[in-house]
């Protein structure tokens, strides 16, 4: 049985459009397509773009955070990950894992996915908590 890409349950961030502006709101229910229809480097791409907007974003979330705390959530080793991450796929530098082709690349753009899914779940908690 192949496994696929895990699930993000946005419904269990309550009040999304009372504390996220529009434009990441937008980008939130796309990565829940991209994740649903199993498109790998798409939700790499959204995932890291998604927290780009939201840190960017006029938003009630921010204006919350000190600082700080914006520093602090923005710049987690995680996230720097996945911003390098969806750079070597969109700014194509050269070689990348997961694009070389063949079923060894897809089981790792599988597991860059479902990674990716895991620091925007561990990021939305964070941030909206």
């Amino acid at each position: 049985m192949k496994k696929g890409i895990s699930s993000l349950n946005i419904e269990e961030y309550f009040e999304l459009d009372k504390n996220l502006g529009p434009h990441s709101i937008q980008i939130l229910k796309e990565l829940k397509s991209v994740i649903n229809n199993q498109n790998s480097l798409s939700v790499i791409i959204m995932s890291a773009t998604l927290i780009d907007v939201i840190k960017n974003e006029q938003s009630k979330l921010l204006d919350r955070l000190s600082g700080i705390e914006v520093n602090s959530i923005f710049s987690s080793r995680q996230i720097s990950w996945l911003r390098a991450r969806r750079n070597s796929i969109v700014h194509h530098e050269g070689p990348t894992d997961g694009l070389l082709g063949g079923e060894k690349e897809e089981k790792v753009l599988l597991q860059d996915a479902n990674k990716s899914i895991q620091i925007i779940d561990k990021f939305l908690k964070s941030i909206l908590r």
